[in-house]
């Protein structure tokens, strides 16, 4: 049957820190439909725009192409992109059981909220509580089998969502992306204050977007700074644009970018 994020019924306004504290709960509930999956990563950014979907997409694309079997959470519920840049808005259908069955591109089985609604060019609004639910059923109600990697493409900043994940998802660590510019890095170093509070290991930095237009360097000292490593550098791209918005991850066609994923990964350590 098809998924609907927007229900006639009356929405409930309690949040989930006032409905008896349920993240031990959620939590368990994911761990157990998680248990075929080797590692979640999460992917982060303290602001908007510095291309954090489209590294953890080509991230995922990577990893498939090294031969892994690779899934992808598009949790920034409110304002997905990860269905556009892999090429497939098909609805998600729930089976028999009401598990929720990913779509797939480019061999990666993914969930997106885009994947979800009659059209994308509508508003999604909604509330903490509807946004709690839809990233913890992508979590614990999606049939995700047995595969290597789970990659959470967690929504910038520290509000809600991301604190959901950290909160109800096994994650093995978190890559925090970030621009070279100071006004990126400073929410950089509030990604990692967030992930050290909520006691989630911090993988290490990537610098997008760098070389002439943004500067370089900047997520290598901020990395130093962290006490955590520098995984490396994608270099601001005319081709990463033109594939996202073709629906086809970068890496699987451009040698030099499939490198440099190759280099981070290995960075991480992953």
């Amino acid at each position: 049957m098809p998924i609907s994020i927007l229900p006639d019924q009356p929405q409930n306004t309690t949040s989930p820190q006032q409905s008896g504290n349920p993240f031990k709960e959620v939590r368990s509930r994911v761990e157990e439909n998680l248990k075929g999956v080797k590692k979640v990563i999460a992917v982060h950014s303290g602001k908007g725009g510095v291309g954090k979907s489209t590294f953890a997409v080509n991230l995922a694309a990577a990893l498939t192409k090294l031969g892994f079997a690779v899934g992808l959470v598009d949790a920034d519920v409110d304002c997905p992109s990860c269905h556009k840049m892999l090429g497939n808005s098909g609805r998600v259908f729930a089976d028999e059981r009401q598990r929720l069955q990913p779509v797939g591109a480019h061999s990666i089985k993914f969930l997106s909220v885009g994947n979800m609604v009659e059209s994308e060019d509508n508003a999604n609004i909604m509330r903490g509580p509807i946004m709690f639910k839809l990233v913890s059923e992508m979590l614990y109600k999606a049939d995700w089998g047995n595969i290597d990697y789970l990659i959470v493409d967690l929504p910038p900043g520290t509000g809600d969502n991301p604190l959901t994940v950290m909160q109800i998802a096994p994650l093995a660590g978190l890559i925090i992306v970030t621009q070279p510019q100071e006004v990126a890095l400073v929410d950089a170093r509030k990604s990692a204050d967030m992930a050290k509070r909520m006691g989630v290991k911090v993988i290490g930095v990537v610098e997008n977007m760098s070389g002439e237009v943004f500067g370089e360097g900047g997520a290598e000292k901020i990395a130093n700074k962290l006490g955590t490593k520098f995984l490396g550098a994608i270099t601001l791209s005319k081709t990463i644009r033109e594939c996202s918005d073709r629906g086809m991850p970068a890496v699987l066609i451009e040698k030099p970018l499939f490198e440099a994923h190759i280099k981070i990964i290995r960075a991480a350590e992953i």
